[in-house]
């Protein structure tokens, strides 16, 4: 740690020196540029322009090595923040790896494929991921597994539910990207409104009980539709969802200096027993999915909010 005293130069402007060993470390001369960012607490982080640049632009892969995973290899490259993906194969593409890689990109939020040929695959990432709110990503999938909710409440539209999963999953990979990228960038974690290292994991865990919550929602309605049975209770179950997922989301977007306080257990033994109502196991399981992982999801909120508060009090 190093201490500096602030300097008022020409009765205008506030300066103070910085450290020379830490200049030379980071190969800085005069005249360069700095980053300074405003942490939540007031804290501010100086950052060299040459290290921040110090990120991985383009990765080239032998996809021969990976084609029985290659889509979740797609996915860890693409959250790494990659510009540029280069696939080759010593051989030739089978038609089938082509196609599962084609598949991926539809999650892959601002890809598209640059270049072609027998043996390559160029990918480009157009996105601006100074512009991507964490926030408003989680509202997005909040709305989605809402009117899922409501559909299975109501009148079934198994394609509808289908078209909605489709677009969890992509928002889920763009949170997934956004996430990691904040953890090595200092940039994005600012832009990004998650704005402290101490709670990536936190919004980790969100964006995959999300995800999850929306996994368990189609295989009920892919179950209720193909067994031609219904959801006892469903409307008292799923408005007490949509309460709890509303809650949660409101209160990560809205970032009060209360801390989150989760639903009484009495309330959720209560629900679990409503759940246990139904007659049909698979239901019943799936249903009770869905509250584990909302309450799940209260309680990463309430770690999110009694962070923050730490966070602006300067404890931590």
């Amino acid at each position: 740690m190093f201490r500096r005293k602030l300097q008022l130069v020409a009765g205008t402007t506030y300066t103070i020196s910085l450290p020379k060993e830490w200049v030379s470390k980071n190969g800085l001369r005069a005249q360069n540029e700095l980053t300074i960012m405003e942490k939540d607490d007031g804290d501010l982080i100086i950052s060299s322009k040459p290290k921040d640049e110090k990120k991985l632009l383009k990765f080239t892969l032998n996809i021969d090595k990976h084609l029985n995973n290659i889509d979740q290899v797609l996915f860890a490259i693409y959250y790494l923040g990659i510009e540029e993906i280069h696939l080759y194969s010593k051989s030739e593409m089978g038609k089938e790896t082509k196609s599962k890689i084609r598949k991926t990109l539809k999650n892959m939020s601002g890809t598209e494929i640059s270049f072609e040929d027998q043996k390559n695959i160029e990918i480009m990432v157009l996105l601006d991921k100074s512009k991507i709110n964490i926030n408003q990503l989680l509202y997005r999938i909040s709305l989605i597994i809402d009117s899922t909710f409501s559909n299975l409440e109501t009148d079934l539209d198994l394609e509808k539910i289908k078209v909605n999963e489709n677009e969890i999953d992509r928002l889920y990979h763009l949170m997934a990207k956004i996430i990691s990228v904040s953890s090595i960038n200092s940039s994005i974690l600012q832009s990004s409104e998650i704005r402290n290292s101490l709670l990536i994991p936190n919004f980790s865990l969100i964006a995959k009980r999300l995800e999850h919550t929306g996994d368990f929602s189609e295989a009920i309605a892919d179950y209720i539709s193909e067994k031609g049975i219904g959801i006892e209770n469903k409307a008292e179950i799923f408005l007490f969802f949509r309460k709890k997922l509303q809650n949660s989301i409101t209160n990560l977007r809205k970032a009060t200096d209360n801390v989150f306080e989760k639903t009484p257990e009495a309330e959720i033994e209560k629900m679990r027993k409503l759940i246990k109502k139904n007659k049909d196991k698979i239901i019943a399981e799936h249903l009770g999915e869905i509250l584990i992982l909302l309450v799940d999801i209260e309680e990463e909120v309430t770690n999110i909010s009694f962070y923050r508060q730490l966070i602006r009090n300067k404890l931590i």
